[in-house]
């Protein structure tokens, strides 16, 4: 149903009285009926349910979260690159170039270790010789003796020296400006020292890597000569032992 101007009535219900009465009149859906009620007292407002206390993490401090955009990307703190040195910086000193050649010195030794080899080899061929009858030092002169002491301590005096002068080697790098050079502890393992200190060097000023080039040519050296020297005794022994009169 609708009003002569075509809007539609509204539904049957209690509604302000048009009178003008503080009380509401029951609208039928078509007429406006004697029947009043007081009016409904508006619902006051809920108050808003208190909210429950958010516990806080172990330790008694929440971590507050980083705003959107504000975390640091991947990678943000990672370590700096070492600071090089101004060009023109010293590489080399005395200290390196000793720690580099020392291992000559070991092959400059060899012989020594090697004083009683011929004769443990002549010996060997004569079937009847008494295995300790060169001496009464195990089968050692006191020539061969000493000569075996001497390598021996020779040996420990280098493996020292090298550690010795790997720690004044670094603190050399270091008052040049160097930033955190090649630790000395690493000279505990011989050759492994020059290498890495030259690398690091290099890495610092652009160049200085000769150690390492002279340290590689050096442990080849070693190896040929040491193959050199195993081959040498392998063929005297064989040689003594196939000579007519020895065990064959």
């Amino acid at each position: 149903m609708s009003f002569p101007d075509g809007t539609p009535t509204p539904p049957a219900g209690w509604y302000p009285d048009p009178a003008g009465s503080p009380a509401q009149r029951w609208w039928d859906g078509t007429q406006w009926t004697e029947h009043l009620q007081h009016a409904q007292p508006a619902a006051p407002a809920q108050p808003p349910a208190p909210q429950a206390p958010t516990p806080a993490p172990y330790g008694g401090y929440a971590p507050a979260a980083p705003a959107y955009g504000a975390a640091p990307p991947y990678g943000a703190y990672a370590p700096a690159a070492p600071a090089t040195v101004p060009p023109g910086t010293p590489v080399y000193n005395v200290f390196i170039w000793v720690i580099t050649f020392l291992p000559l010195l070991s092959l400059l030794l060899l012989p020594l270790s090697l004083t009683e080899v011929d004769r443990m080899i002549a010996y060997t061929g004569d079937p009847y010789g008494d295995p300790y009858g060169l001496s009464p030092y195990g089968g050692y002169s006191p020539a061969g003796l000493a000569a075996q002491a001497i390598t021996t301590i020779a040996g420990w005096l280098i493996y020292a020296a090298v550690i010795v002068f790997a720690v004044l080697d670094r603190k050399w790098l270091l008052r040049h400006g160097y930033d955190r050079p090649f630790h000395w502890a690493w000279a505990f393992l011989g050759v492994v020292y020059p290498i890495g200190r030259s690398v690091v060097v290099r890495r610092r000023a652009g160049r200085g890597i000769a150690p390492m080039w002279a340290t590689i040519a050096i442990m080849a050296l070693s190896v040929v000569v040491s193959i050199v020297v195993v081959v040498a005794v392998f063929n005297a022994v064989y040689q003594a032992a196939t000579m007519p009169g020895s065990f064959t």
